[in-house]
């Protein structure tokens, strides 16, 4: 009987440790979390320099959700956050913004595969951040995309591919209404790997777009600029050790709008991003982008969180460098520095009910430094230091500066 008992209490032990076991390889799909931040500025509304700056500081609480579930060939996934923002002296810049991103993954037993998503978010828009007027009031940016694409592998190393874009950005504040954009794309394309080490592809993009309120023709008028813009790119993904992995773009663009001519462009585009990791806590990326203001002013809008950097340009040239160092397994210090050169043109509203349409440039640099913390598995802590400057060469926009300080604290449940 003794045995007996022994026996079976060995059983047990080994059918709860099996059972554990399977439940911690089952990672729960869900999450819940919140997050409480303190963001310092020397200059909140970016004021040109030599002139009186105002400093202020404002704490954004923050709840987060979100799921990652797969099932069968398939995977579901959902992220949303709702953020206030509230502003110790400049309390008209209260506000409550949010972050929305939804996707669906998919494949069949055959060849087929491809991806559905769609990502909105809307946060307070930076002074400063684009060549618009200086305001002290609020004014709230949204973006919003939505794409669809189709993969179909016709063997191991080769595939068709296509993909749909709808892509939107609206203000709040009417003095930005000008920067207000639309736009639709299309791209068919072709990928072959050449081996494990080597990738080359091909497509041909065709876009239509419209900025709504473009100039302005009378008080309360405005006249739509509508434009189309096609693409010829070639592609690349290049593993040259296991250290290294550089993806490029080079593509002709040619970009043409009915009203502001000036806006046009006809030459090279393209992008190249180099990610080296040459030790298993040290991590470097690279890129440098060529392209128009609304390609990346609509990454900027579309990414959340606040902070980005509006772009509208005729065209910009971007460096952007990022270091990663983990000091620990709990402590990580991150560095980032980013430089844009654009080509600017604005179709802004004067009182007199007529638009100005002006031509310039301007450089921005931006530098930071953060440190990140996490104490538990599911908890963060982080604080950062940044630094950015702009200078104009030309009346359409001023040069300014401002110090940025930041920490935040976030916890999740999943």
């Amino acid at each position: 009987m003794k045995r007996r008992l022994q026996s079976l209490r060995f059983g047990i032990a080994a059918l709860s440790a099996m059972t554990a076991g399977g439940a911690m390889a089952q990672e729960n799909p869900y999450y819940l979390g919140a997050a409480l931040g303190m963001t310092h500025e020397s200059n909140l509304f970016r004021v040109a320099t030599g002139q009186p700056e105002t400093s202020d500081t404002f704490t954004t609480t923050s709840l987060l959700a979100g799921v990652n579930q797969p099932f069968g060939r398939q995977r579901f996934y959902a992220d949303a956050a709702v953020r206030h923002n509230r502003y110790r002296d400049n309390d008209q810049l209260n506000n409550t913004g949010y972050g929305l991103s939804v996707g669906l993954d998919w494949e069949t037993i055959e060849r087929l595969s491809g991806k559905v998503n769609y990502t909105r978010n809307r946060a307070l828009a930076r002074s400063g951040a684009d060549q618009g007027p200086a305001l002290t009031t609020k004014n709230e940016e949204t973006g919003q995309e939505f794409g669809a694409s189709l993969r179909y592998g016709l063997a191991s190393l080769l595939s068709l591919e296509a993909a749909l874009k709808h892509r939107q950005i609206d203000y709040s504040a009417v003095e930005f209404n000008s920067l207000e954009l639309k736009e639709d794309s299309l791209e068919l394309g072709v990928q072959r790997s050449l081996s494990g080490l080597l990738t080359l592809g091909g497509s041909v993009r065709y876009s239509q777009g419209k900025y709504p309120f473009a100039v302005q023709t009378a008080p309360g008028a405005f006249q739509a600029d509508e434009f189309d813009r096609k693409d010829l790119n070639l592609t690349a993904t290049w593993v040259p050790t296991g250290l290294s992995t550089v993806r490029g773009r080079l593509s002709y663009t040619k970009e043409s709008h009915q009203v502001v001519g000036s806006r046009d462009v006809s030459g090279v585009t393209g992008a190249l991003s180099w990610d080296y990791k040459p030790t298993a806590k040290l991590a470097f990326t690279t890129d440098l982008i060529r392209d128009t203001g609304a390609e990346t002013a609509f990454a900027a809008a579309t990414a959340g969180g606040g902070g980005q950097i509006g772009n509208s340009s005729q065209l910009s040239s971007i460096v952007q460098l990022r270091g990663l160092y983990e000091a620990t397994a709990k402590i990580q210090v991150e560095a980032n520095a980013r430089y844009v050169k654009r080509n600017l043109v604005t179709t802004f509203g004067l009182n007199t009910g007529s638009s100005s349409i002006d031509e310039g440039s301007d450089r921005f640099g931006q530098l930071r430094l953060g440190v990140s913390y996490a104490p538990v598995r599911n908890g963060l802590l982080a604080c950062g230091l940044t630094h950015e400057r702009r200078g104009s060469s030309s009346a359409v926009t001023y040069p300014y500066r401002a110090n940025i300080a930041n920490c935040y604290a976030q916890f999740k449940l999943q």
